[in-house]
């Protein structure tokens, strides 16, 4: 099966840092392989993940939002300082991604509905997220310099 090549992929194409199989069952549906930036600043968190009809990869300084039905993706930058993927927090009703100072949420489509700027410059993370609202911390003075914050889930803005 042609793979759905994706990231800096180099003229000789080369080997892939990462592959992915999309797969239904026991049919496969898709390869992709993701090739990174070493202009980047990190590849330490990956991950990938399924929410209603797309598949959400993290890696690098990027997320890739794959429609494995059309056979295609878009991407979107995290940014190109502190910008690294961090984690993916997913609900029923919610998606996002966190970067080494964001917080994105996503649409089932993969459009950022929001991005929330400014929230560390090593590492977001989210705690929880109830009643509306999510509740994270970001670290500012690495290691170990973590400032807590509340977001509101519909809009990204402050929660308090």
């Amino acid at each position: 099966m042609p793979p759905l090549r994706l990231g800096k992929v180099p003229s000789g194409l080369g080997t892939a840092d990462l592959f992915i199989t999309i797969s239904d069952d026991d049919r496969a549906l898709l390869r992709v392989d993701l090739y990174g930036d070493s202009s980047e600043e990190s590849f330490t968190c990956q991950d990938a993940l399924v929410w209603h009809d797309h598949v959400f990869v993290g890696f690098g300084n990027r997320v890739y939002v794959i429609d494995p039905n059309q056979q295609s993706a878009s991407e979107i930058s995290l940014g190109p300082t502190f910008g690294y993927f961090g984690a993916f927090y997913a609900g029923r009703d919610y998606l996002l991604a966190a970067s080494g100072e964001s917080l994105l949420r996503l649409a089932p489509d993969g459009t950022t509905l929001w991005r929330r700027s400014n929230l560390g410059v090593d590492g977001v993370v989210v705690k929880s997220v109830e009643n509306g609202l999510i509740h994270g911390e970001g670290e500012w003075e690495p290691p170990g310099s973590w400032v807590p914050f509340v977001l509101q889930l519909e809009s990204g803005d402050s929660g308090r």
